[in-house]
């Protein structure tokens, strides 16, 4: 069976017979006729089945089988090489074969020719109205009524116009002629050779060569795209080089096809590969007697970090490998000539600045500077109000300098304040190529912000903690976190954790200095570090300069603070002795070393230790709310007692109610936080084991542990510590606290109430009467609730103070009397959540929590 003769073995799809019939009816036609099949087949309805039709004019390959193994993607074909880059260009037809769609109002060129099966749509008008569709019949001409046969085969779209207007015009008198193009042609072309899917394809009259190298699925791999040829009657009429559209965007050379023709991909017979610094590094298809400097013009050209004095060509022949290294800023070096199976690599230029010194961290203009010869710090960085932030800190900077081919650093420290001030002072130090200038922040930008442009033009907005809005007072707009940021307003955040952020801030500009120096750290040259801690600003490992000194390290820290002690110092410093170290410490008197009258040599790896003044304290106030002649928050001394303060304030007022009074401390906040967390943690535990052995419905629900696991994670811990304020007051060893910094003593008024909390029908509070019992509160609240654990109520008192009963009818013995402020506890029942030990204790703790709120609150 020829290849033509199988366009009638194929069973059409559904797809195909859905294109037929979109077609134009005169197409349709034309169509049938060429192939000798019934219309009627194609146009009965969408009901007939595929399998009804012997042949469908589609355009796609006509000797496509349904059964055929899905063709090769150019995609995959082009990552296939032994270089790992792609085959430039094939992508292009990556994906599947598309086929070619007929479109009915594509515009036909003037230069469209002519040939049998084309229709032509005539409207005369004027004298006589008539809309013919004529078809070029195989003789080619058509057949114009009353006229007779005209022959225009082979005539451009523009002649056959002109003809047919001038015949009927002439042959007919007073009518207006109007020619347009109907349907075109349909013609069978080959596309053979390395294509993903080659075969006899029906196309328009319009499909141009890469239009049917697109139906086609593409090129293979191992196909050309230099030298696609377009054959005719056995005859090459164009080489086509598929590279001029896709470098050059030429599109001279895409042809249109004609009836018959043959497309032939011939086998890729030349392929380079070029990589490294250029556009768009590939394998590309060479032509013969390519050069290197075509190449690069294939490929893109070079990028502008392309090292082009030595560029590398590797030959692979029957002779071995051989190696080119070439020169292509000249003309000789461009003009080398490439073989078969070349390999170019464009390597990068050295990215290390030359004639260059660089500025970074708080500068207004960092980066690199063109060096000079006796350029100096001042001449790289300006003046201080110029060249510097108003962050930057005038009393640090490094000068990084490298000193051997190893690229091993030495550092200097120096004063930029004295640098820029006094241009003929030491801290001007003379610069050398490849310098760096290290300028820290001064740790006051926070601060100079807030007191200056935020006192003045910003308050708070009044939102939630967490929105951390600040309002313009000038314009009422409310800045945003951001937007404050970039305004350099604090907010609440940036204020709070200052500190911590300038502290980063210097660390993270030192930290590639400091691992410098570690790394060209060998035995017998320790790293050229030395550690500050203690009273100074910014205690952390710093670089060793070379011309460093006890006064010039304390600047590196950002100075003393203000509890600093100058009577003496202590530095600590490694020996080796042998194989073995030994620790030398050295005391002196710091304020000595910071004026030069006792010089203190520093060495690598050294530790200087500030001392803080003995006895300094800061933050020694406590708080005193409520019921005080003079409430409010007062300054105290180490060793002084509640009673020395509480004197201080004028003693209670006559209202107040000692016996109530809750006393806060932090160093109980913390600790209460931390056994809120543990007790949260193993009551979940215990939960978790008790879900696991649950075997059926009897077993109760850990529903409501789980909410008291919930109410755990949100409660906030009050450092209470039960005081008897009274006995304090009166001067009792016992009872007479020592203060601590962040105390806080709350005395409430007079409150004859008692609260009845936990397990009962209605928590409430009660008018005191002294007259009543604990049974007797218990059931003024409705009685207790069915999982009240009955055995273990218990009360707390006023002060904070637990009283635990001994059994359970311990309500109707002697106890001690309730008393105003008093709150009987009904807690849950353990059992009754299947045995959970822990619930007990955090219910408790719950409890008194609440209690001692609701004190403060009162």
């Amino acid at each position: 069976m020829t290849l033509a003769g199988s366009v009638f073995a194929f069973t059409p799809t559904a797809a195909q017979i859905s294109q037929f019939q979109n077609l134009p009816k005169a197409q349709q036609e034309a169509l049938a006729r060429q192939y000798g099949v019934d219309i009627g087949s194609f146009t009965s309805g969408a009901s007939g089945s595929a399998s009804d039709v012997q042949q469908a004019p589609v355009l796609e390959p006509v000797d496509k089988k349904e059964s055929a193994p899905a063709p090769e993607t150019a995609h995959h074909a082009a990552a296939d090489n032994d270089s790992g880059l792609s085959l430039f260009g094939y992508d292009v037809f990556s994906g599947n074969s598309l086929g070619l769609t007929v479109v009915d109002d594509l515009p036909v060129p003037l230069d469209y020719q002519m040939a049998p099966g084309d229709v032509i749509n005539v409207q005369t008008f004027g004298k006589t109205n008539q809309n013919l569709s004529l078809t070029i019949d195989r003789d080619g001409s058509i057949n114009l009524p009353d006229i007779g046969p005209v022959a225009v085969s082979g005539q451009t779209f523009a002649q056959l116009r002109k003809q047919i207007n001038d015949v009927i015009k002439k042959k007919t008198i007073g009518v207006d002629v109007s020619v347009t193009m109907g349907a075109m042609r349909t013609m069978q072309v080959y596309i053979v050779g390395e294509a993903v899917q080659p075969g006899a394809y029906n196309v328009n009259g319009l499909t141009t060569i890469t239009q049917a190298l697109i139906a086609s699925g593409g090129v293979k791999k191992s196909g050309s795209l230099r030298h696609i040829q377009l054959m005719r009657k056995g005859k090459v009429v164009s080489d086509f080089d598929l590279y001029d559209l896709l470098v050059k965007g030429d599109t001279s050379k895409d042809i249109r096809l004609s009836s018959g023709d043959t497309l032939f991909i011939p086998v890729r017979q030349n392929s380079i590969t070029i990589e490294g610094e250029v556009a768009r590094p590939a394998v590309y298809e060479a032509k013969g007697g390519t050069t290197v400097g075509q190449l690069l013009s294939l490929a893109g050209g070079a990028k502008p970090n392309a090292y082009l004095s030595r560029v590398s060509v590797r030959r692979t022949s029957s002779k071995g490998v051989q190696q080119f290294t070439l020169d292509l800023s000249s003309s000789s070096g461009r003009g080398f000539k490439l073989e078969d199976g070349d390999k170019v690599n464009l390597s990068a230029v050295s990215m290390s600045l030359k004639n260059a010194v660089a500025v970074r961290g708080e500068v207004v203009r960092q980066g690199a500077l063109n060096f000079k010869q006796g350029m100096k710090v001042s001449d790289a960085i300006g003046s201080i109000d110029d060249g510097l932030k108003q962050t930057a800190d005038l009393n640090y900077a490094l000068l990084v300098r490298e000193v051997n081919a190893n690229q091993d650093i030495e550092i200097y420290q120096f004063s930029l304040l004295d640098a820029l001030t006094n241009q003929g002072s030491a801290a001007n130090l003379t610069l050398q190529e490849k310098d760096q200038i290290f300028v820290f922040d001064n740790g006051l930008a926070q601060g100079y912000w807030f007191g200056s442009y935020a006192n003045s033009k910003v308050k708070a907005a009044g939102g939630s903690d967490k929105t951390r809005e600040v309002l313009d007072t000038e314009t009422g707009a409310v800045i945003t976190k951001e937007e404050s940021t970039a305004l350099k307003v604090p907010t609440a955040d940036a204020v709070s954790d200052a500190a911590e952020l300038r502290k980063a801030s210097r660390e993270a500009l030192l930290k590639p200095i400091i691992e410098r120096l570690k790394e060209q750290a060998s035995y017998g040259s320790p790293a050229k570090v030395i550690e500050v801690s203690g009273a100074v600003k910014f205690p952390g490992l710093y670089p060793l300069a070379k011309n460093a000194n006890v006064s010039s390290l304390i600047a590196a820290a950002g100075g003393l603070n203000q509890d600093a002690y100058l009577t003496s110092a202590e530095l600590s410093r490694r020996l080796m002795q042998g194989d073995k170290a030994t620790f030398e410490r050295i005391d002196f008197s710091l304020k000595d070393a910071i004026s030069g009258n006792y010089p203190v040599s520093l060495g690598a790896q050294d530790t200087l230790i500030v001392k803080t003044q003995p006895g300094w304290q800061e933050g020694m106030v406590v708080e005193l709310q409520g019921e005080f002649v003079f409430p409010g928050s007062y300054t105290f001394r180490r060793g002084e007692t509640l009673k020395d303060v509480i004197e201080r304030a004028g003693g209670f007022t006559e209202f107040a109610y000692p016996d109530g009074a809750v006393f806060s401390r932090e160093r109980l906040k913390r600790q209460e936080a931390e056994r809120l967390k543990f007790i949260n943690a193993q009551l979940k535990q215990e939960i978790s084991t008790m879900s696991l052995r649950r075997q059926g419905s009897s077993v109760p629900d850990p529903a409501q542990a789980i909410a008291i696991v919930d109410q755990l994670d949100n409660a906030q811990p009050v450092g209470r510590l039960v005081i008897d304020l009274k006995k304090a007051v009166k001067g009792d060893e016992l009872a007479n606290l020592m203060l601590e910094k962040g105390d806080k003593l709350f005395v409430p008024a007079v409150n004859p109430v008692v609260s009845v909390v936990g397990e009962v029908q209605f928590t409430s509070n009660h008018t005191f009467n002294p007259n009543l019992t604990v049974e007797d509160y218990i059931a003024s609240a409705g009685g207790t609730k069915r999982q009240a654990d009955t055995d273990r109520i218990y009360i707390v008192k006023a002060n904070g103070s637990v009283e635990l009963p001994n059994n359970s009818f311990w309500f109707s013995r002697n106890y001690d009397p309730l008393e105003p402020g008093d709150t009987v506890i009904v807690p849950v029942n353990t059992d009754y959540l299947d045995g959970l030990s822990t619930l007990s204790t955090a219910t408790q703790i719950l409890y008194q929590i609440g209690v001692a709120w609701s004190a403060v609150k009162d």
